[in-house]
């Protein structure tokens, strides 16, 4: 154990402006959408407090269109795609839409200006029809972006047939509203030569459209991992995410000036290669770490030091995916998965059968999911902190991101990871957060470590007798839990509290806590005062019906937060008489999502708001 470690977090010595910058996560391909397993994936996702998840992007949208008629006279079927588009703004999430897809394969040549201008026009059809499903000022909030990484081999129409087709993406969207915001290339490969061509296309090129100079561009997106090396490399390198950024922002700052001061955004900036590589870290307190670590240095090498206008931030972990796998999920279930990107179909013509003609299936949240729980709770402005001896993040693992609540208090993020994944310990933290007003705070305190948090290591302590193992097998680990061991499982996905919370007076301005840190962790601290009045009730409870294994019946409970401080905590209730209600969540909410497990008949719901000081708002009902 290293020496104690004392932190000073002054909340009245605001540092500078901070930002939820890595709001977004994504999958392949967009047919998921239309199907149960994703529909309660994007209630969780979007239940996340505080818009921690924000975006989706998915790859392939626009093969969910199917078209009549060739390339001179297409008539586009918008069904699927409207559903698509409707579960997650429904959820609360917004597309950062891929302009990708080759509907009816009825494009293939990008050189071809006749083919070019008809996906011009289907563009603007794109934007023309979202923009009156949802009004302008939604689609303002989206945002457009070329097709996913064309420098990984599949695109074969060449670099003038990609800046081609970036002109007509521009075209379409300036047709409806020239502010919609559209960049790229998302490429998969440091300066590519696809990304070299677009950044000279846009920097000093002419659209093969208008003839009027370079098209626009709002932002540059790339895609940077933790790891270029084989699936057998279990070891990420995540500052090595950093540094090839910065190569990029060299780049353009060298090469293209005036683009260099346009918003940088990682829309795949995972820790490894391979969605379906299978490492147990997936599933493990390692996970939820090296999350927290890679955003806090994007933070501390970018954005603090001011190199690059780093706008967003987004990892490509929604998949539907077992423990091992790079997902924020893991399912349980007959159907396979494992290859999504690549094999998985979805049967369209089955898509307006009801509920239960779908195979039934388990989800269970990671430790993955959890760390941009705890994260959301972050606050809006960074303030001083200092650190004896010295903090070394990329050294030692031990970094700090401290915050100040709108309403004074404190939300503080202490992460402890390093990239090798068989190096553990525990460090001795000293906490004190000073700069508080005189009252009273309520100080909640979550972990995610290798025993809180952690539902894999309580899969893997559960037994299966009658499922023997092979001699490399874990003993325990069922494939099948029984409903007791998923209830077990539920329990430990929510984000846990280390103790009770606990109501404390400021002694002259300052909060101390004496901490013990294991190695991997991610520990969020909440300091919130007592402002004396009970949380706003919810609004908006939904119940959407599914089907568990072994023909459980399930809810998922979906609302929208009356409160937006931190330190909020929900009960969902249910009664079959609709004037006694008892409480079914057996841990503590922070999320707006709860799925409620064989549900007795008849059953009603509500949900109401707890705050750290034990008072509680007004009961929330499901709409008659």
């Amino acid at each position: 154990m290293r020496q104690r470690t004392k932190i000073t977090v002054d909340v009245s010595q605001a540092v500078r402006p901070f930002k939820r910058f890595w709001r977004g996560t994504g999958f392949s391909p967009a047919e998921l959408l239309l199907e149960p397993e994703m529909r309660q994936m994007a209630a969780y996702l979007g239940g996340v407090p505080h818009e921690g998840i924000r975006y989706l992007r998915v790859h392939y949208l626009l093969n969910l269109l199917t078209v009549n008629g060739g390339i001179e006279n297409p008539r586009y079927d918008w069904s699927l795609l409207d559903r698509a588009v409707d579960v997650m703004v429904e959820h609360r999430l917004k597309p950062f839409f891929e302009l990708m897809g080759n509907p009816g394969n009825i494009f293939t040549d990008y050189e071809n200006m006749d083919q070019v201008k008809q996906w011009r026009d289907l563009v603007a059809a794109v934007a023309d029809r979202y923009a009156g499903r949802y009004g302008m000022n939604e689609l303002l909030s989206w945002y457009f972006e070329t097709t996913n990484e064309a420098d990984s081999g599949w695109w074969t129409y060449g670099e003038k047939g990609y800046t081609n087709y970036y002109d007509a993406c521009v075209a379409g969207l300036d047709a409806v509203n020239p502010a919609l915001p559209m960049g790229g290339p998302g490429t998969a490969r440091t300066l590519s030569p696809i990304f070299r061509a677009l950044m000279k296309h846009c920097d000093s090129g002419v659209s093969c459209l208008t003839n009027d100079g370079p098209p626009r561009i709002d932002y540059i997106s790339i895609h940077e991992k933790g790891v270029n090396g084989s699936k057998e490399d279990l070891t990420p390198r995540s500052n090595g995410i950093v540094d090839r950024t910065l190569l990029v922002v060299d780049y353009l700052k060298q090469n293209h000036p005036r683009l260099a001061g346009l918003p940088i955004v990682n829309d795949e900036c995972d820790p490894q290669l391979g969605w379906s590589d299978y490492h147990s870290w997936h599933g493990k307190a390692y996970y939820a770490g090296i999350i927290a670590k890679i955003i806090e240095q994007h933070d501390r090498r970018i954005i603090a030091t001011e190199a690059a206008d780093y706008a967003f931030l987004s990892n490509d972990h929604a998949f539907i995916g077992g423990w091992g796998q790079r997902t924020i999920f893991a399912y349980y279930g007959s159907r396979n998965f494992t290859k999504a990107q690549w094999e998985h179909k979805t049967d369209l013509g089955k898509l307006a059968s009801d509920i239960d003609t779908a195979p039934p299936f388990e989800q269970i949240k990671k430790p993955g999911l959890t760390s941009l729980e705890l994260l959301a709770t972050l606050g809006d402005t960074i303030c001083q902190v200092t650190a004896d001896p010295k903090l070394d993040p990329d050294a030692d693992g031990l970094a700090v991101l401290p915050t100040k609540l709108v309403d004074g208090g404190a939300s503080i993020s202490l992460i402890h990871s390093v990239d090798a994944i068989n190096q553990s310990g525990r460090t001795s933290v000293r906490l004190e957060v000073g700069g508080l007003a005189s009252g009273r705070y309520g100080v909640c305190l979550f972990r995610v470590d290798s025993e809180f948090t952690n539902p894999m290591e309580v899969w893997e302590a559960q037994q299966d007798e009658s499922n023997p193992r092979g001699l490399w097998e874990p003993v325990g680990a069922p494939t099948t839990p029984t409903a007791p061991q998923f209830a077990e499982l539920r329990r430990a996905q929510e984000p846990a509290l280390l103790h009770p919370v606990s109501v404390v007076a400021a002694q002259n301005g300052v909060v101390s806590l004496d901490l013990d840190v294991p190695l991997p962790s991610l520990t969020q601290i909440l300091v919130v005062p007592d402002k004396g009045a009970a949380p706003a009730a919810p609004t908006g409870l939904t119940a959407t019906r599914y089907r568990g294994l072994g023909e459980r019946e399930q809810r998922m409970l979906f609302w929208v937060a009356g409160d937006s401080r931190p330190g909020i905590f929900y009960e969902v209730l249910t009664s079959t008489d609709g004037r006694t209600f008892e409480k079914v969540n057996p841990v503590a909410l922070i999320s707006t999502a709860y799925l409620h497990v064989s549900p007795p008949p008849g059953a009603r719901y509500a949900v109401r708001a707890r705050d750290a000081f034990g008072r509680e708002s007004p009961l929330c009902f499901i709409a008659e």
